[in-house]
């Protein structure tokens, strides 16, 4: 259980950075997943999250080239940035049938409640 308390470590740290930066609310809705293995009873717990689907749409569908000026990049960065975004769009596209909607308020008050229990 000690892996499912570091990686809730994880997840909150991102989510409060991201509405301590200002990049999402209390009141924004944000996608989760959930493991499919339940670590208590019927409990699964969230493994990862996304912004809501139509952010991530619309960062999807921006190009490297449109964010930043490829020339500011060696091209073997160039390249691994390529990579990734691509690798991120793909376990996007994989992950979506399974990602639910709950807002961030809710999102981190579970993960807190739970985190207690771990």
């Amino acid at each position: 259980m000690a892996k499912k308390n570091s990686i809730y470590e994880q997840l909150l740290l991102e989510i409060n950075e991201e509405v301590n930066e200002g990049g999402l609310t209390l009141k924004n809705t944000i996608q989760i997943l959930r493991d499919s293995k339940p670590i208590f009873q019927d409990y699964c717990p969230i493994i990862d999250w996304y912004y809501d689907a139509l952010t991530m749409e619309e960062e999807l569908s921006v190009s490297l080239e449109e964010m930043y000026l490829p020339e500011e990049f060696s091209k073997e960065e160039w390249q691994e940035m390529k990579e990734e975004q691509e690798a991120y769009k793909k376990q996007y596209e994989a992950d979506q049938p399974n990602l639910l909607a709950m807002s961030v308020k809710d999102v981190l008050t579970e993960m807190k409640q739970i985190q207690k229990l771990l």
